[in-house]
């Protein structure tokens, strides 16, 4: 009995030393935070997309606080023009605006049919381990929908040939879509660049109507028709230059294939609420 007395009254002692001393510790060690991060990150949504480029919101707000000269205080898209300007007149900044981004599929393949049978896992990652993909074109989505799974806004759905298709209205930007395609086949872009070529098959005509309906065939039709100098054909695919395109659509109407989409006309991203 007076051995566990004993044990009890050390314990109780050694306890109270280690309370004292994580006291004084945590005294010592303790870093004043500024007030206004933690009134930045109430204002952020906390959608945590990384969007901005920051792990979390708690992050980002951080960083504004930190290095408030170099970190942008717009770079919340989730959060919108409402929440920079409340974070301008916070940090005593002027808020600048930011114009939408939106991701962008580069293919709109139609009827690729597939080279060999895929058993393997439902996911693009594990296709693209296999030659590359089950499909036909090389260059193309091969469907399964990873970009979709990571989108956080669920901006992305999976329609016709299962191709994905993206939701303006939803989308933030985020750039997660971008970072899980193997074949690397999104671009974010600003809204106000709605004119695009979606195909990255660089062969020939003959040979890329071979892998599917609607390629790219380098015909350099839409080339001759830019008054712009923004579109040209080199390796046999068309690329636009977004720093001169006006999207003024007049390549769109003389694309033989209709892989050159405006979707501000066609619908293309499909705006479903």
């Amino acid at each position: 009995m007076e051995v566990i007395i004993s044990i009890a009254i050390v314990m109780g002692f050694l306890g109270m030393v280690l309370g004292v001393s994580l006291a004084i510790a945590a005294k010592k060690f303790y870093i004043e935070t500024d007030p206004r991060q933690d009134r930045i990150e109430n204002l952020l949504p906390g959608a945590n997309c990384g969007a901005c480029g920051f792990t979390g919101c708690n992050r980002y707000a951080e960083a504004i606080i930190k290095d408030k000269e170099k970190i942008e205080i717009n770079l919340c898209v989730p959060g919108g023009e409402e929440t920079t300007e409340v974070i301008g007149r916070l940090m005593g900044v002027k808020a600048e605006k930011r114009e939408k981004r939106v991701a962008v599929l580069m293919c709109s393949a139609k009827n690729v049919k597939n080279k060999v049978t895929y058993n393997g896992p439902g996911n693009c990652r594990s296709a693209f381990l296999t030659q590359g993909g089950q499909k036909n074109c090389e260059y193309g989505c091969l469907g399964f929908g990873d970009c979709a799974e990571v989108c956080p806004t669920e901006a992305i759905i999976m329609g016709e040939n299962n191709l994905p298709h993206v939701i303006e209205e939803r989308c933030i930007a985020c750039g997660k879509c971008a970072e899980i395609c193997p074949k690397n086949l999104y671009q974010i872009l600003p809204v106000s660049n709605h004119v695009h070529v979606r195909c990255k098959n660089p062969d020939k005509g003959g040979i890329a109507r071979k892998k599917c309906d609607n390629p790219c065939i380098g015909c350099r039709k839409c080339e001759k028709v830019c008054q712009y100098d923004a579109i040209h054909v080199r390796e046999d695919l068309a690329g636009i230059d977004y720093g001169k395109c006006t999207a003024c659509g007049e390549c769109v109407k003389v694309c033989p294939t209709k892989i050159i989409n405006n979707y501000k006309e066609k619908d293309v991203y499909q705006k479903l609420a």
